[in-house]
Parts: structure tokens; sequence; C-alpha cells
């Protein structure tokens, strides 16, 4: 039985996990504000150029930036674990140092050669967009240091607040800029005669936000940290080690923990830039060219942006579990590890599970509420998606898991093999079949589900584990499907006359609640699962005196 301290740890570690998944959730839905208008303002076409600038963008940001928070704040957790304040400043200092050289030198190689990394998509006309990002680079590369030292330290709090002013930043700026800036590309359309430069300066001005946001993430972070640092100078002090680790062997340790986080990163990122690449391919040599780009905003606009939504809480949950299992494991506190890993796979799939049952029946409906129309592809392509929210929330979690563990190699083989497999089965669908966009779709699932079976399968034999089925698959699993049900009754009487944005809401809501009071009813769900969220120990409390927990 876990004593009271360790009760505490735990719940703390479920807390800053909440934490963050909920502001993931919440970043998500301001990040779904943006797009549906964004949508409307700079069209399928647009949205293609902005998620082909951001598609290079990403593997940039992923290769130069993307492994030092994890980095910094496994390596900070372990020597705060130990007490050793000195040795966690130091770790701190060297990788902002870092930072600021290879933000700077990333920024600037992506702005100068922006124009020829736009032409590998088959989209030139993307490089303005591209260019607009480039800055972004520094500023989220100082940001992501900030971000890795508070989580290391064992608070959530700043990242979660932190990615709220950057996202709130970006939806106003990003919303407005692409609003003036196809006004003023529509004016340079007429002059050059070229409509696409209408698409092309919307799609630029939806990146200024993501500079904007980076900007502000950044200053509030700064602030914290300036505000903080007194205490942690007073730790600093009381630190009873006088070894501190050389500059070398800091920079070292970062390097090596940076590059098997960098290329697993880059492994499963690279797997969306290579979809494009395909497709944009395929399509030109099919002759089908005039809907490349229409399909592919379509994918990266509405349907890609609805499936990352609750993918967003596996995310922050693997983020915050890394730190709070490197420790352990240094511990050698194997059952702890075990017990962590089974709590944060099984709130993952309470959550994942039924997001997937509900996108995949309301898929119509949802995509008139979110864009005034149940457009053929993206309704199709949600329904096909919709298994791939529980595929991809699993492999995520399971990939920071086994980095929390120290075992960095295996998700980057782990990639390896499901990226060559997942491009194998992306070819084999576009010569074989005319499924074209809808092959995207498919072979991603098959992508993300080889990851899962691996990770789970390296998790057990390392720690000789075996994941709970009842209560984590089971029993969350048949309660979506009893909700799907539910919901696709009520759908089916709420758009006879039409579809309603107003009852669809209703009837998502009404899910929720079905779905919630099936996971008491089975027993799925207890108080460690519901002090994962905000309010969730008075609820237990209120749950407890009507008997039904």
């Amino acid at each position: 039985m876990r004593s009271g301290r360790d009760r505490g740890k735990f719940n703390n570690f479920i807390v800053q996990g909440g934490i963050l998944a909920l502001a993931g959730v919440i970043v998500r839905m301001l990040g779904l504000f943006k797009r549906v208008p964004q949508a409307y303002i700079i069209g399928d076409v647009g949205n293609a150029y902005y998620a082909a600038a951001y598609e290079i963008y990403n593997i940039v940001f992923t290769i130069s930036v993307y492994g030092l928070p994890i980095s910094v704040s496994k390596l900070v957790s372990a020597n705060v674990s130990k007490g050793q304040y000195r040795n966690a400043d130091k770790i701190f200092k060297c990788a902002m140092g870092f930072a600021l050289v290879t933000g700077l030198i990333s920024s600037v190689l992506v702005f100068v050669f922006s124009d020829p990394l736009s032409r590998i998509l088959n989209e030139p006309m993307s490089y303005l967009a591209l260019r607009t990002l480039a800055p972004t680079l520094f500023f989220v590369s100082v940001m992501g240091v900030i971000r890795g030292y508070f989580q290391g330290l064992g608070t959530m709090v700043p990242t979660a607040i932190s990615q709220l002013i950057e996202q709130v930043a970006l939806v106003s700026v990003g919303l407005s800029a692409a609003f003036f800036m196809t006004k003023q590309g529509e004016k340079v359309g007429l002059i050059l005669h070229n409509e696409n430069y209408k698409a092309a300066y919307g799609a630029r001005g939806a990146t200024l936000g993501c500079l904007a946001g980076a900007v502000c993430g950044l200053v509030f972070l700064l602030f914290l940290y300036r505000a903080y640092r007194k205490r942690l100078n007073r730790q600093i002090y009381r630190d009873p080690s006088h070894t501190i680790d050389s500059t070398p062997m800091v920079f070292k340790s970062l390097i090596l923990t940076i590059i098997p986080v960098v290329i697993s990163s880059t492994v499963n990122n690279i797997s969306n830039f290579i979809d494009q690449f395909i497709h944009n391919r395929m399509m030109i040599e099919k002759g089908l060219e005039a809907i490349k780009s229409v399909n592919w905003g379509i994918y990266s606009g509405k349907y890609s942006v609805l499936i990352n939504v609750p993918i967003a809480i596996s995310a922050a949950m693997g983020a915050s579990s890394v730190p709070t299992i490197s420790g352990l494991m240094k511990q050698k506190d194997y059952d702890s590890v075990k017990n962590r890993i089974e709590r944060v796979i099984r709130i993952t799939m309470m959550v994942s599970i039924p997001c997937a049952v509900g996108m995949g029946v309301l898929a119509p409906s949802i995509m008139y509420t979110l864009f005034s129309s149940a457009n053929p592809v993206a309704v199709n392509l949600l329904r096909i998606g919709a298994v791939g929210i529980v595929l991809f929330s699993f492999s995520t979690l399971t990939n920071a898991i086994l980095q929390g563990m120290s075992r960095l190699i295996k998700p980057i083989v782990h990639g390896i093999i499901a990226l060559c497999l997942h491009v194998l089965i992306l070819l084999a669908l576009f010569n074989l079949t005319d499924l074209n966009i809808y092959a995207v779709a498919l072979s991603n699932n098959f992508f993300s589900l080889a990851i899962c079976i691996m990770n789970i399968a390296s998790i057990s034999l390392i720690l000789k584990y075996r994941q709970e089925v009842k209560r984590t698959f089971l029993m969350p699993a048949v309660s979506a499907l009893v909700m799907g049900g539910v919901i696709f009754v009520l759908d089916m009487l709420f758009t006879k006359n039409g579809y309603s944005r107003i009852l669809t809401l209703a009837n998502i809501l009404i899910g929720a609640v079905v779905y919630f009071i099936l996971l008491i009813l089975t027993k799925a769900v207890g108080k460690d699962e519901l002090s994962a969220v905000p309010g969730g120990t008075r609820l237990y409390a209120l749950l407890n005196r009507l008997h039904l927990m």
C-alpha cells in the first residue's frame, strides 16, 4: 500500500498532468476557433499553403528546438530530486545558450531558403507564409527551455498559462492579419493576373499569428522566471553539494538526451511532410492537380484540426509524466512507475475513446456546425480518422513513457519501422485504388497502430508490466458505444429538417453526460481519475454521498 507521502506525490502528478491536459484542450479549442474562421477567410487553397509552410517549419522546429524542453525537464528533475539545485541551474543556463544559437541559426536558414523549401511540397506560393514563420523558431526555442525548466521543478502551471497566452495572441493576431492580408493579396492578384495571391497572402497573415503568440508567451515566461529567481537563489544557497558538473559535461548530457528525442519526434512529424509530398505528387501524376490543394486544405484545415483536439490530452499527460517517471526510475521505484503508467493510460483512454465514437457518429453535423458545410470529403475523412484519435493518443503517450524510462532509442526504432510501413501502405493505396486523400488518413491509422503495438510491447517487457484491460479499455469502449447509439438516434431526429448548430451542441452535451453516467455505473472511473480534473475531488464527494461511487 502506498504511504501518505507517495499518494501525495501521485496526486500531484495527476493534478499537474490534469492542468497541462486542460490547458492543452483549451489551446486546441482556441486553435479550432482560429481555424474555423480561417477556413472562411483564406479558403481551402489558402489552408493548403498554410499547411505546406507549417509542415516545413515543424520539421525544422523538431530538429532544432523540440528536444530542448523534454531534455531540460528530464535533467533538471533528476538533479532536483537529489537536491542538487546548483547543477539544475547550470543545466538551465547551458540550455539557454544552446537555444539562443540554434534558434537564431534555424530562423535565418528558413528565411533565406524559404523559396526552394516551399517548392519541395509542390506548393511554391507557400514561401510567403514560410518566410513569416521563420523568426518564430528563435522565440519558441528560448520559450521551450524555460518551460522545460519549470516542468523539471515539478510545476506545469507556467507551461499551461504561457500556452494559453500564446494561443490567444495567435488567434487574435492571426485572424486579423489573415483578413487584411487576404484583401491585399486579392489586389496583388488582380495586378499580376494570378488569383492564388489572395490565398497566399491570407496564409501569410495566418502565420503572423504564430510569431505574435511566441513573442507573447516568451515575455510572460521571462517575467515569471525573474519573479521566481529569488526563491531559486535561496535553494542554490542551501544546496549542500559542492561538486558542479563542468560546462562540457552539461552540454554532453543535453545533447545525448536531445538527439534520441529529436530523431524520434522527427520520424513522427516527418510523416505529415511525406504524406503531403506523396499526395501532391500522385495527384499531379493522375491529372488531378486542380483539386490537389483543395483536398489537402480540407485535410489539414478541417480534419486534422478536429482530431488533434482530443490528442492534445495524451500529449499533455505524456509531457507531465516524463520528469516524474524519470525520477522514479532513477530511484528504482518500479512499482510506482507501473502505477503511474497504468493510471495515465487509463485517463487518456477514458477521454480518447468517447471522442473517437462521438466524432465518427456526428461527423456530418460537426462539420456543418463548424464549417457551414457537410462536405463529403471532410465528413468521410473524419469518420476514417476517428479511429486514429485512440491510436494516436496511445502512441503519443507511450512514446513519452518510454522517454521517461530513459529508453530513448525504442521510440526511434519503432517510429522508423512504422514510417516505412506507412509509406508502403500509402503508395499501395494511391497506386491500386482511387481513394486519393482518404488513403492518407487510412495509412496514418496503420502508422499509429504499429507504434502502439511496439511501444506497449517494449514497456511490458522492460517492466514486466501488463496494462489493466477492463477499466482501461473495455468499460470506456462499452460506455462510448452506448453513448454513440444514443447520440446517433438523437442526431437523426435533430437533422430530420436540416442541420442545426444548437441541436448538435446539445447532442454533444447529452452524449458527454450519458458517457459519464455510464462510466460511474460500470465503475470504470474512481477517485484517482476524478482528481485529474478541476473540481474532481468535490464531484467525487458528492457522488459518494449519493452512493454512486
